[in-house]
């Protein structure tokens, strides 16, 4: 047996337990996690399903199809900073979420042209935090920045902190 067979196995499929019941007409708050990798992604599906609602994006071009398909549905986007296999990473793909454009030297792919300005939170969520200065994380759009291996205590925190002030509770 696999450890992620045993951690589904211990853990619940649902994550940290059986969904809570939300009263008639409430709905949980819907997370776009745009992450490259298929552990990554089922370990915060996992630890996080219980109480948000999730999306995935493995790919700069898939989030980019779902943000102008679903993006005033989404409260909070989670974004990895590499983004293997796509165009763009998760700081320029913010930036351009954010309105910024890319530097002189790049090429802006046709999928993320016209792209809708997005005032969500964004969390990065990242191994490779290290490459940029916090200066330049936030400047691209970053409300947070969680590093890998993930905390998922400072990610709940960072969660309840961000979504609570959007919502004004």
């Amino acid at each position: 047996m696999g450890v992620w067979t045993r951690m589904k196995r211990d853990v619940g499929e649902n994550g940290d337990g059986a969904r809570a019941k939300l009263p008639p007409g409430v709905r949980r708050e819907l997370l776009l996690y745009v992450e490259d990798e298929d552990d990554n992604w089922e370990v915060a599906e996992l630890r996080l399903s219980s109480s948000y609602e999730m999306l995935r994006a493995s790919t700069a071009e898939q989030a980019c199809q779902i943000l102008r398909a679903r993006r005033s549905e989404i409260d909070l986007i989670l974004m990895d900073i590499e983004l293997r296999g796509s165009d763009l990473n998760g700081v320029e793909l913010t930036g351009l979420l954010r309105g910024n454009s890319l530097p002189a030297h790049r090429s802006l792919p046709g999928y993320a042209r016209n792209l809708p300005l997005i005032s969500k939170p964004v969390i990065y969520v990242t191994a490779h935090g290290s490459r940029y200065t916090s200066v330049q994380l936030m400047l691209s759009g970053a409300d947070r920045v969680i590093t890998k291996p993930v905390n998922f205590g400072d990610l709940r925190e960072a969660l309840s902190e961000l979504l609570s002030v959007r919502t004004g509770a």
